[in-house]
């Protein structure tokens, strides 16, 4: 071990123990060119002389230095001194473990795509030949920008290989077949998915009565039914009853409908399931299929109305005529059952313009215009003008300045 920590002393900066159990001993350090944070964790025991242990430990090595995704702390080096194994990885600075978080307030879409994060990192380490199998809040890392990094891929098998395994309480992330000694697979993942995406729904572990997990609605009525299905198939205790590997399970995930943020205020009036078509729905999900209902405000709620005005117009020596102008009539916005669920317009009503624009003299009475059916049509006599003055000028302009001749002016 001392001979590890003076390579590790050449070869990093700034060095110092940052924990230290009987599996693991992590140090933070920085690289001297890059000055590049680093975690190096290295477990103090040998891995022996067995050739099988050290064949499967190359191929997890090597599996861990491929590992190479967004959700995946960078692995920088992977390796064995003096019989010591050791990985070294990228520190992440700017975010906080999902433990210190687990507490907070979580919208059930925001927890889920923290596990579908978590579960692409593990679906990509499975393919590189890398499982878990410690997976935990403390294992994964929320970033200030939302993505998730998952932490210490490959390193229980790794402990388990050189007997590094710490005796602890089964934790409630642990599937019941790994506390019991099996060795970590895709399956007990699964299972430590689920147990993630229960505490974060609930804030508390998976509550489990006479073999059966109590559904996240129970405790947090935003779960919706189906996610309910989702999580209770990925705690199943007995493996051949849990989701067969990652990949399904986060397929049966992203097919649930989450519930929105804010809870839609449930239709008055009915509305139709996007999904089926089914109509006349009042609640929050369609009495048929299942699905959420989402409510859309429309301004067609309110009642259609037909506008009429009256437009004059003014000729001379006739007055104004009235003559009736339609500018807004209702228009067809759907047909078959739909049409029924929208109001009739309301009637306007009818006014008597002839009783508004009475006749001011017994003159205008007698030029009313005969219409079309015979009635009279009332007409308006406009009033005279008014008579404009008569000004004379010569009387009221100041009288003229005489001008002088021009041959006066050269005499003199």
């Amino acid at each position: 071990m001392k001979k590890l920590i003076r390579q590790f002393r050449a070869g990093y900066s700034a060095l110092r123990l940052e924990a230290q159990d009987q599996g693991v001993v992590v140090y933070s350090g920085q690289e001297p060119g890059t000055k590049q944070a680093v975690a190096i964790k290295v477990l103090p025991h040998l891995l022996g002389s067995d050739p099988q242990i050290a064949a499967r430990f190359q191929d997890l090595a090597q599996g861990i230095r491929q590992l190479n995704h967004p959700n995946i702390t960078s692995v920088h080096k992977v390796g064995e001194q003096s019989g010591l194994p050791y990985v070294v990885t990228r520190a992440l600075e700017k975010g906080h473990s999902l433990a210190t978080k687990i507490d907070q307030p979580w919208a059930v879409d925001a927890a889920a795509d923290v596990v579908m994060q978590a579960g692409q990192a593990l679906e990509h380490a499975y393919r590189k030949g890398v499982t878990h199998g410690a997976l935990s809040p403390d294992k994964i890392v929320v970033q200030d920008d939302g993505r998730v990094q998952v932490n210490d891929l490959g390193l229980a098998e790794l402990q388990r290989l050189v007997g590094a395994q710490i005796d602890e309480p089964a934790s409630p992330y642990q599937a019941p077949e790994q506390a019991a000694g099996e060795a970590p697979d895709a399956q007990g993942d699964v299972y430590a998915l689920g147990a993630v995406l229960y505490n974060l729904l609930t804030k508390q572990n998976p509550k489990v009565i006479q073999g059966q997990v109590l559904p996240p609605s129970r405790f947090n009525s935003e779960v919706p039914p189906n996610m309910d299905a989702v999580v209770g198939r990925a705690l199943a205790s007995d493996p051949q009853e849990r989701y067969p590997d990652t990949k399904s399970f986060l397929a049966a995930l992203g097919a649930v409908a989450l519930v929105p943020t804010v809870k839609p205020q449930p239709s008055k009036s009915g509305t139709h399931c996007l999904e089926c078509g089914a109509g006349r729905q009042t609640g929050r999900y369609c009495r048929k299929c299942g699905a959420h209902l989402k409510q859309v405000e429309s301004i067609l709620d309110e009642p259609i109305q037909i506008t009429k005005i009256e437009v004059g117009r003014v000729e001379v020596g006739k007055g104004v005529e009235i003559h009736p102008a339609v500018i807004s009539q209702p228009m067809t916005v759907a047909t078959g059952e739909l049409s029924e669920l929208f109001p009739q317009p309301l009637e306007m009503p009818e006014l008597d313009s002839t009783s508004l624009w009475p006749v001011v003299s017994k003159e205008g009475q007698d030029r009313a215009d005969q219409g079309p059916s015979g009635d009279t049509q009332a007409v308006i006599t406009m009033p005279e003008p008014p008579a404009m003055p008569i000004i004379d000028w010569a009387e009221i302009a100041p009288p003229m300045p005489e001008v002088p001749v021009v041959e006066d002016a050269a005499s003199s």
